[in-house]
Parts: C-alpha cells; structure tokens; sequence
C-alpha cells in the first residue's frame, strides 16, 4: 500500500478532486481549507482537497478535540456549489450517507447517529462537520436562510489503525482496521469516499431521496434518547426526520423539532 499522492488522487478525476494539497503533518485540515478559500487575492476553486497524513490540532463538532494520528483518513473539501441557503444544511447529511455508503462497499457496516456521525455497533469510526469558509458551522437541518459561504466539508476518517491510538476515553471508538481484521489501500477507500460524495451532493434538490437513505442507513431513528440544547436536556423518542432533515423527538410534554443538538442513547438502565 502507497500512502496518496497528488498525481494518484488527480488520476482519479473526481470533481472534489480538482485541486489537491496534502500534507504529511498539520493542524488542522479543516482550518487550512478555511484559509484557502478565504484567500482574497486567489481563492481556491470547488473541488479543493486538503489531506494530512497527522493532525495536531483535529476537531469535530462542538469543538472537541478529534485525534488524527498517522493511518487515519483526515481530509477536508472545499464546495462552492449552487445551492439555495436554505439548503446549505443538506450537505451535512448528505455527505454522512455517502460516507456511509463507502464504508459498506468495503464491508464496514456502518450506521448514521444523527445527524453524521457514523457509528459501528455503537463505537463511532468517522465523524463529519461541515462548516462555512468564515468557521460558522452549518446547522444540521433547518435553520435561518442566508447567502451561502463557501461551504469546507472535514471528515475524519478511522483507518488503518487500532482503536486505542486515538487516545480518546470520554467514548468509544473502532477503526476500519479493527472491523476488517486488516488495513485496506487508502486510495480505494478515498476513492470510494469521493465517488459516493459527489453523487449525493449532486441530488440536494433531491433532499427526499437524500433522507429516504439516511433512515435506512441510521441508528437514530426508534430510539430512546437524550439530546443536549441550548443549556437545555430533552429526552424522548426519536421518531423520524422533517423533510429538512430535522429531527422529530415525541417528549411527555409534546413532540418537539430538533435542528441542532447533541444526543445520546438512552439505555433501558438509563430510563428514569
């Protein structure tokens, strides 16, 4: 197995692939593709792939700390793309189908926590964020419609590497690896990854047929949960997805949309 380059990625001719940079060690992916697309005087095109070997500096949603050590698939993409505001966060789930997608093709069995985190048997293997060219993350679902900022999609991918070479202990975590029993050739699965990206980024307008896969691909719905807001706790039933993609949690008190919010499953010994 060769690690990616340039010309090996370029061969692959994916229009999120039109612009290449890799390097061996950064920050942070997220924050260089940030930069690129900011830049006054030459900002990058869509299709502009920033890939790091080693992060120092990676982190997911709500700012937390993301450990990217070597033989992990760390990347980011910047997307210029013609796209209502009011659909800017599509893309989020969008891309955790087509993550999802890839990750079955070699195997993986992977299962969407709402709303693009993707998990195995409950341990997570990629997480997903998607953030505006300024650093504003782009909500979930819903949200205030808005001239859309080119959007930098980060996915952190789990690769070919064990478990405890993360370092994370606050939760659990499984690689490609692990659930495989061997490593797989990073240029397939980054080749399968930017495939399956552009198809569901293509289908946006398509939202329905979008969301029509997350429910069959997710671990959310059906479920007993507990979902942290705005310095609030909701718990409930996670019962479906609006048809922007939010979620729908049946409480004691009501049924309440959720646009953006941190959850967690409720066990049966968790249960009050």
């Amino acid at each position: 197995m060769t690690a990616p380059s340039v010309e090996s990625i370029k061969s692959l001719r994916s229009p999120l692939a039109q612009t290449v940079e890799i390097h061996d060690t950064i920050s942070s992916t997220q924050e260089r593709a940030k930069t690129l697309a900011r830049d006054g005087e030459s900002p990058v095109p869509h299709g502009t792939l920033v890939l790091a070997g080693i992060q120092t500096g990676g982190r997911g949603r709500l700012g937390r700390q993301w450990g990217s050590p070597e033989g992990g698939l760390w990347m980011s993409i910047v997307l210029r793309m013609e796209l209502e505001a009011s659909h800017a966060p599509r893309i989020t789930q969008a891309a955790a189908v087509g993550v999802a997608k890839a990750l079955w093709e070699i195997g993986v069995e992977a299962r969407i926590k709402w709303p693009n985190d993707l998990l195995v048997d409950g341990k997570k293997i990629c997480g997903i964020l998607a953030e505006s060219s300024a650093g504003q993350k782009i909500p979930s679902s819903g949200g205030i419609p808005r001239e859309p900022d080119p959007t930098i999609l980060g996915i952190g991918l789990n690769a070919n590497l064990n478990p405890e070479d993360l370092k994370v202990t606050a939760r659990e975590v499984t690689t490609i690896r692990s659930e495989l029993g061997h490593d797989i050739d990073p240029m397939e699965i980054l080749r399968r990854i930017l495939n399956n990206l552009d198809t569901e980024l293509s289908r946006l307008e398509d939202f329905a047929a979008i969301l029509q896969d997350w429910r069959a691909l997710n671990c959310t719905l059906g479920e007993r949960v507990r979902v942290q807001r705005s310095g609030e706790s909701l718990e409930g039933r996670a019962t479906d997805l609006t048809p922007e993609g939010a979620l729908i949690l049946e409480t004691t008190k009501g049924v309440v949309e959720i646009f953006e919010g941190e959850i967690e499953r409720i066990h049966q010994s968790q249960s009050s």
